[in-house]
């Protein structure tokens, strides 16, 4: 599968990446506490395993960790030192969190039979090369039938009007949030590289995948996300 390399791009220090992080994505907060609200809603807060799909910086088993410990997490990344920040994170954070990561394709990873998953702001590195549709298969094969997908993503069509002018936006969003006017300019050019498809594409490809009943359940900006059933 082709990706657009995290390590290709042009990064801060992973130590202030999640700080940072709050920075630019809008309602950053917002997204985590809505998908710990959903599943624990649809997993009526039993025993259940929760595939994370782009783990590295361990921000979701905090995030989810943190009070549902009844909740097993296994979690994919390709890019090793973002593992080992998910790994400092957790650990500090959320240390009583029952997790595995592994530094590998989710197409490698041969356990199964999860209870729900997140993929959040992760697939839009992926190409839509027939690489996104292969990503959102992988995580199909390896749901339980009826299992929620929660999946938050950048969305639109570069150089349409609408998404060039959110993406100002968002800049705008960031410079008031006091991020460093050169980290922002940097992170613009970074985006330039995503592979974001329009919000129709995205919706499409879920359902190829295998995906129903798609709720919709995030937007800010450039930013969607929904929930996504087995």
């Amino acid at each position: 599968m082709s990706t657009l390399e995290f390590k290709d791009q042009k990064l801060p220090s992973l130590d202030h990446y999640a700080t940072l992080a709050e920075k630019f994505i809008p309602a950053r907060h917002a997204i985590f506490t809505t998908i710990e609200a959903a599943f624990v809603e649809l997993l009526e807060s039993r025993p259940a395993k929760v595939l994370v799909v782009g783990a590295g910086g361990g921000e979701e088993i905090v995030r989810l960790g943190q009070k549902n410990q009844s909740w097993s997490f296994v979690g994919v990344d390709t890019y090793e030192p973002m593992i080992e920040l998910a790994h400092k994170r957790i650990s500090a954070n959320a240390p009583q969190a029952n997790y595995e990561l592994a530094a590998i394709p989710l197409a490698d990873l041969e356990e199964t039979d999860f209870d729900a998953a997140t993929c959040i702001l992760t697939a839009h590195f992926v190409p839509d090369d027939g690489s996104k549709l292969a990503l959102f298969k992988d995580i199909r094969a390896r749901l339980k039938p009826g299992a929620p997908l929660a999946i938050v993503d950048g969305v639109g069509t570069s150089g349409e009007p609408r998404t060039e002018l959110l993406r100002r936006f968002w800049k705008q969003h960031a410079l008031l949030n006091g991020a460093d006017p050169e980290m922002v300019e940097s992170n613009a050019e970074n985006f330039r590289k995503v592979a974001v498809v329009s919000t129709e594409r995205e919706l499409e490809l879920l359902a190829e995948a295998g995906f129903s009943d798609l709720q919709p359940i995030f937007k800010a900006l450039a930013i969607e996300g929904w929930l996504a059933f087995a």
